[in-house]
């Protein structure tokens, strides 16, 4: 059976053209290089070289032997590199996964942007699904980062990390009486008491569902929850739909404009959407660890620090 082995000692036999020298070039003694030849030209059943007085001579069927070793042993090294290119991070691909709402943000596509013109040879797979399929993707190996807008609970070896926060926003169908004269100073919570509340219904119970029921408990009121959407999309198509009202994060306004006014929160009610970076904290390639980089340096952007210092 002819193997690796044989090949470079053909091609050192050969640019050599003496044994001695070629067994110091492959870091072996002779007597094992000439039993190497002697094994492969058995296996082959021809005759590679013939000796003469200065050395060792390719026959025929040894100069097409050569050629097609330099052939294999290039495409060995190409592999090698292409795996350690990989493994470096430049490139393969890299997984992204998202919910709707985390994506609205103009930050994540900025991100996006910026990764592929950095890493052009990385190719770029999206995932879209809510946090809980987003960890089983992750957990399973299907996604290698992701942006979630709810916290997801302690697991091991998955890392969570807070990237950015955003004000959040009353919308109201455009016909609404709250549309029609709005606060100038921005509405309170208490403001909503008698009103429906259209709530996208989070996998756990710590996401903006959450987030806005407590808020309002803390105004002193249960909000009527009419609808629970599968996602905020779902929740902000049925405030167009005038059947009530939503809270919303502030990049959520480019939707529906023209069926819902989205309202401001008066300042004294600090009310934020999280985005939350999820991964594991195994194969941390060199672009898995630069687009890491660059989610944090929206948390930089967005409050003028950098997290690690806050």
């Amino acid at each position: 059976m002819v193997e690796l082995r044989h090949f470079r000692a053909v091609v050192a036999i050969a640019e050599e053209g003496n044994l001695t020298r070629a067994a110091e070039r492959l870091g072996i003694q002779q007597p094992p290089l000439t039993r190497m030849l002697r094994s492969c030209e058995e296996a082959m059943g021809v005759q590679l070289f013939e000796r003469h007085a200065k050395g060792m001579r390719l026959t025929a069927a040894g100069r097409s032997m050569l050629k097609g070793a330099y052939d294999i042993l290039d495409r060995v090294d190409e592999t090698v590199e292409d795996v350690r290119r990989v493994v470096r991070g430049e490139s393969g691909e890299l997984s992204v996964g998202f919910t709707n709402s985390a994506m609205c943000h103009p930050s994540l596509p900025a991100v996006l942007g910026h990764f592929r013109e950095s890493w052009p040879d990385v190719t770029l797979s999206l995932t879209e699904g809510n946090s809980s399929q987003l960890l089983g993707a992750l957990r399973d190996d299907l996604v290698d980062v992701a942006f979630v807008r709810a916290s997801i609970p302690d697991v091991s070896d998955v890392m969570v990390e807070l990237i950015l926060e955003e004000p959040m926003v009353v919308a109201v169908p455009r016909a609404h009486p709250l549309a029609l004269n709005p606060p100038a100073e921005g509405l309170r919570l208490a403001d909503l008491e008698n009103e429906d509340f259209i709530l996208y219904q989070s996998q756990y119970n710590n996401g903006l569902y959450k987030t806005i029921v407590d808020a309002c408990l803390g105004a002193g009121f249960m909000p009527n929850i009419r609808q629970k959407g599968p996602q905020l999309m779902a929740a902000l198509s049925l405030v167009a739909g005038g059947l009530g009202i939503s809270v919303v994060p502030h990049s959520m306004q480019q939707h529906h404009a023209g069926q819902i006014t989205y309202i401001p929160l008066s300042s004294r009610t600090a009310l934020t959407a999280p985005v939350y970076l999820v991964y594991r904290s195994v194969r941390m390639t060199g672009a898995k660890l630069y687009f890491i980089h660059q989610a944090r340096q929206m948390w930089t952007r967005q409050f003028g620090v950098s997290k690690a210092a806050s």
